[in-house]
């Protein structure tokens, strides 16, 4: 039935079966394991649906189980067993740590609010690590417990995987102060005939109408605006980041009236649908999802 390396998903869904199995109830479950009588539910159902079996067939109070149910349970904690024992003992180094992925240039965005969101009621350090390039790559790292939560500018499509749009980005057109050409605005023609500097990352985001006019490209937004401040260069950037860096550069952001090609605007929050996660870690990551 269970042929494969489990990932932390299905290791918590063996939990919470063998503690069904056990306990005859899911309240009683639920109280057990410290989570959601939700979580308890929902990972029974994935269980029912995966194998084609009710599992569990209610008498009165009490959920008796199948006799698919009772092979499925001793075969489901064996292949755990197995799995617990050749796992090395470094895996459960993330209950000590909060880790989250992304690019540079959106970790300068959710860094700090992290920071705020967890800093009066969760002890966790916070820990960044770079956003792999490839999607099966990205789902690893939430399944095998590599990191708690990604953020980018797409979700991850995978069954174990929840994702949210957090917010939709406004975007600031910056030039230098003493632009030789701008002023206070700028027009699509104008636009279309500027140099331009961009992000230049597998994850990033495509603001430009003509990208042959690309003359620099970096994965920081420091770097793009040290270079625009130095030049004639133009950029266009979240408006969140202009406001947090504008007073360290000699720039100025540009009115303007035409419709940026802009994709991937809205940030997506993903993690790992684990019902056995800790308490603390999902209570942030539900403070989180209401990001603004």
């Amino acid at each position: 039935m269970i042929h494969h390396k489990l990932s932390k998903a299905e290791i918590g869904r063996i939990r919470i079966f063998d503690t069904v199995m056990k306990t005859k109830s899911m309240s009683q479950t639920a109280l057990a394991l410290n989570v959601s009588h939700s979580s308890v539910y929902l990972a029974i159902k994935k269980l029912r649906l995966l194998y084609n079996d009710v599992l569990f067939i209610r008498d009165k109070s009490l959920l008796v189980p199948t006799e698919f149910a009772k092979r499925l349970h001793t075969e489901s904690l064996a292949i755990l067993k197995n799995q617990q024992e050749i796992q090395p003992a470094h895996v459960e180094t993330d209950k000590h740590r909060f880790i989250f992925a992304c690019a540079p240039h959106i970790a300068a965005t959710v860094i700090p609010v992290t920071y705020l969101l967890m800093e009066q009621s969760i002890l966790f350090p916070l820990e960044h690590m770079a956003l792999p390039v490839s999607p099966e790559a990205r789902i690893d790292l939430l399944l095998n417990n590599k990191a708690d939560v990604i953020f980018d500018y797409e979700p991850i499509q995978h069954e174990d995987i929840f994702f949210k749009r957090l917010f939709k980005e406004d975007y600031a057109i910056v030039c230098r102060n003493d632009h030789p050409r701008l002023s206070n605005s700028i027009s699509l023609k104008e636009f279309s005939y500027e140099k331009q500097a961009a992000l230049g990352c597998s994850s990033s985001i495509d603001n430009l109408i003509d990208t042959e006019n690309v003359f620099f490209a970096s994965h920081y937004y420091l770097d793009l605006l040290a270079m625009v401040e130095v030049s004639d260069i133009i950029c266009v950037i979240p408006l969140n980041i202009y406001l947090k860096l504008h007073a360290s550069f000699d720039i100025k952001p540009l009115n303007y009236k035409f419709k940026l090609n802009v994709k991937k605007t809205s940030l997506y929050i993903n993690y790992l649908k684990d019902p056995s996660r800790q308490k603390d870690k999902n209570d942030l990551l539900k403070k989180i999802e209401m990001m603004r």
